[in-house]
């Protein structure tokens, strides 16, 4: 009989890497560390009360997901999103999200497709408001989440799961560097919606297309002029 393996420290240390891979990778995410900021290894040992180790462990992990850049003499880096990176994270979303739209228009009850398209139409009524901006928000990914959750293809959803890290990455440049970016998307979303209202899978996955094709259109000028800038 085999000897039962005993709790070691080692997995203590490496449970420890993965939360902190997971927490600084949320603040990456949420735009509370943006690109090329620097990250500082002690000040989160002391803010977390841990040891360098597993912030080091894990900012490695990082790298190799590409969120950040390590130099041995300069330091770790928040990793710019560049226009090659922005540019294969939205061919990832048109060929997922064309797919699920389309499959999923047909399958989506009526009832949460209608109450989708009004939500949309009631931001686009109270345009110019602060209330408008908060429900922007809100609403501003329900479309695609309808999308996938209703679309039937169980490893279709699971894919895109897999990628909402790259996508929300992308969306922390697009929300924070352009103007009025729920605003700017808000006919797109209505115009998806009522393709889905009217059981159209086709031009629900037409105008799903043009709008993240829209979409990218207007984040890699914004980088296009940086990289100018630069």
């Amino acid at each position: 009989m085999g000897k039962r393996p005993s709790m070691t420290q080692p997995f203590a240390r490496e449970s420890l890497s993965d939360q902190v891979q997971q927490a600084l990778k949320t603040e990456i995410l949420e735009g509370e560390l943006w690109a090329g900021q620097r990250v500082d290894v002690g000040l989160y040992a002391e803010k977390w009360n841990i040891s360098p180790t597993p912030i080091r462990d894990a900012l490695r992990q990082l790298e190799l997901e590409g969120f950040v850049e390590i130099s041995p003499r300069r330091g770790v880096f928040v990793a710019e999103l560049d226009r090659a990176a922005l540019r294969e994270i939205f061919e990832l979303r048109i060929a997922i999200e064309c797919m699920a739209v389309r499959l999923a228009t047909p399958r989506i009850p009526l009832e949460v497709a209608k109450e989708a398209l009004s939500l949309y139409r009631k931001a686009h009524c109270n345009e110019g408001e602060k209330k408008q901006v908060r429900l922007l928000r809100q609403i501003d990914e329900l479309i695609h989440n309808l999308a996938t959750d209703h679309c039937g293809n169980e490893r279709l959803r699971k894919f895109w799961e897999s990628t909402q890290d790259l996508i929300r990455w992308s969306r922390v440049t697009i929300i924070r560097n352009l103007n009025e970016p729920y605003a700017t998307t808000l006919p797109e979303h209505i115009k998806i919606c009522e393709a889905v209202v009217a059981r159209d899978a086709n031009g629900a996955s037409e105008a799903m297309r043009e709008h993240l094709e829209s979409t990218f259109d207007r984040a890699d000028s914004f980088l296009r002029r940086e990289s100018v800038s630069d």
